[in-house]
């Protein structure tokens, strides 16, 4: 598992910063202050140790790393994301492997790097060097009647949702361990992936049932969902709203994920209500205790309400939790990332101005106003 990311040069953190990690690893803060600009940082990683990999058996060191497209980064021209006029390069460090990312004169959309590391130096790492490696974008695939058979389960669901359907048709008979099968209900104790998501996706979202089938000669994978309170047979996806396609990707590659691995999150809560928000906190908090390293983003504290629930019911350790608070220090002019720690009872043991107070604020704004009236 990895332990820390530090970043230099790159978007909002000038100075070189030293973020934690841990079995879980929560980013919160509001818009714009470098929750998105770390997971970026994770990509670019990637594309190194997978760069590692297809030069594998040879003496090529010297890797081009894409700024766009790759994993889904649209990060532009590599002068723009440097935060400093007076650095050159872009480090990022996991643990204490250092990378140190430079520019290309005539190819402004790509950084260059002298890889020092062997294959086999990286992959000892795990987390982010891991053989299979997930990532869910923000942005995923909303409901579909198919999905196109790319052939390629090499990225899960596809940093979009987009290859869900066929993944899991295409693992839907395999096995589950026993650490992530659904433990709330003894009679739902069929260890297939199928039916295990099956149970998952219905704890998240109350009473549904999904179907997938291929039709290969066509090239598409098709989802239906059914309804159990309903008398009617099973339907398309589009008449269920956007909830149960956004958190499909993420029971898959949570049951699919493997040990010592890691899948990073953005906004799993998405289109689910609070209810479901805090479940699949709970659901990532038991794919984490079962050994899977999870980075995730998000805005919502129902999400790090479940985490919480999970790691009391699960007896996880407080250092497999790690709360990353993300804020600007406007005195400063500098961008922060604050570590908010837990105890036994996991009880939160810092509350930072802008961590998850809004309720609070606008309660109290009511009684104000209620006086004036």
């Amino acid at each position: 598992m990895n332990q820390t990311i530090t970043i230099e040069n790159f978007k909002c953190f000038a100075e070189k910063k030293r973020i934690d990690l841990g079995g879980i690893t929560v980013c919160a803060g509001m818009n714009s202050v470098g929750k998105s600009s770390l997971i970026q940082s994770f990509l670019l990683v990637r594309q190194i140790f997978d760069a590692a990999g297809f030069y594998r058996d040879t003496a090529v060191r010297d890797y081009e790393i894409r700024l766009n497209s790759v994993y889904g980064l649209q990060l532009g021209d590599s002068q723009r994301i440097k935060s400093s006029m007076d650095k050159d390069d872009i480090f990022i460090y996991i643990d204490d492997i250092r990378f140190r990312l430079c520019s290309i004169p005539d190819k402004p959309m790509q950084l260059t790097i002298e890889n020092m590391y062997s294959l086999q130096e990286l992959e000892e790492r795990q987390g982010i060097f891991s053989k299979r490696f997930y990532y869910l974008n923000a942005e995923r695939q909303g409901p579909r009647k198919y999905q196109d058979i790319t052939g390629s389960d090499d990225l899960g669901c596809g940093i979009h949702g987009e290859n869900t359907f066929h993944l899991l048709r295409e693992r839907e008979i395999d096995r589950i361990e026993e650490g992530r099968m659904f433990p709330f209900d003894k009679g739902k104790r069929v260890n297939t992936v199928g039916k295990q998501v099956e149970y998952w996706m219905n704890y998240i979202i109350p009473g549904v049932e999904l179907n997938v089938k291929e039709l290969n000669d066509l090239g598409i994978s098709q989802l239906e969902v059914r309804q159990q309170v309903f008398d009617t047979g099973f339907m398309s996806p589009c008449n269920f709203g956007f909830g149960i396609s956004y958190v499909l990707p993420i029971v898959l590659s949570g049951l699919l994920a493997e040990k010592q691995g890691m899948l990073i999150i953005e906004n799993p809560e998405a289109h689910l209500h609070p209810a479901g928000q805090s479940r699949i906190g709970y659901f990532l908090a038991m794919m984490a205790k079962a050994g899977v390293q999870i980075i995730l983003e998000t805005h919502s504290e129902h999400v790090i309400n479940g985490i919480r629930i999970a790691a009391l019911q699960l007896e996880m350790e407080t250092e497999d939790i790690c709360i990353n608070y993300f804020s600007i220090d406007h005195e400063k002019g500098e961008h922060r990332v604050e570590r908010i720690e837990l105890n036994e009872r996991m009880d939160l043991l810092k509350w930072p101005d802008g961590f998850l107070d809004q309720e609070e604020q606008d309660l109290r704004r009511l009684r104000e106003l209620r006086r004036k009236n």
